[in-house]
């Protein structure tokens, strides 16, 4: 298993960009990539511990934010230029079939370039997975969906934060398919059931059909 930092280049960026961090096989080309947005307090950790679980097949790309905050809501105006930023750092790992993995804040981030992907045609993801967040506007109108890829939702059963009621109006933001996976306890659930997280995540992928390798 090889971590190589993405563009830009790890120890040149400055504050205000963000960086990414493959974990791939060198010797082994993956089919798929997954593109993993952290909440605030996600450790990148976390991903690698499921990297362990998906590779060779699926590589992932961890997204590393301009900065850290304690806080999991971010205004508007903040989200936006973070995803912007996102964007811009991610839009040129679209080479192999893909999808996006968000949790918590990260799930927002993951819906919002999602979005921008499909819309401005670098290349739409096949999955979209939302973690432990309702939907955006989920007590009101969303209009039409602004997405046509797969949508799948985790939450935990007692997450008071992200009650599977909430989680469940993301089936609103896409015209594709949806499912919703609800685990037992209250949170934690991506280090605690993490082969089953990992299962669907690769049961999803491969479900829409196996590419070959580059």
């Amino acid at each position: 298993m090889t971590h190589a930092y993405g563009r830009p280049p790890a120890g040149e960026t400055t504050p205000d960009e963000v960086g990414l961090i493959q974990i791939r096989q060198p010797a082994l080309p993956s089919s798929y990539r997954m593109i993993c947005f952290p909440s605030s307090r996600n450790s990148p950790l976390c991903y690698l511990a499921m990297a362990e679980l998906l590779l060779p097949t699926v590589e992932l790309l961890i997204v590393q934010y301009p900065f850290l905050s304690a806080e999991e809501e971010l205004d508007p105006a903040a989200c936006e230029l973070l995803a912007d930023k996102v964007f811009e750092a991610v839009r040129g790992w679209t080479d192999r079939p893909f999808a996006l993995f968000g949790h918590r804040m990260g799930a927002e981030l993951a819906y919002a370039v999602g979005c921008r992907l499909e819309r401005e045609t670098y290349g739409a993801p096949l999955t979209l997975f939302v973690s432990g967040r309702t939907a955006p506007g989920h007590r009101g109108s969303l209009g039409p969906p602004a997405l046509s890829c797969r949508v799948v939702a985790l939450t935990a059963q007692h997450d008071r934060r992200a009650a599977p009621e909430g989680v469940r109006g993301w089936r609103r933001c896409t015209s594709g398919s949806f499912d919703l996976e609800v685990f037992p306890g209250a949170q934690g659930y991506l280090k605690s059931h993490r082969r089953e997280v990992v299962n669907i995540v690769h049961d999803q992928l491969i479900s829409l059909g196996e590419p070959d390798p580059d």
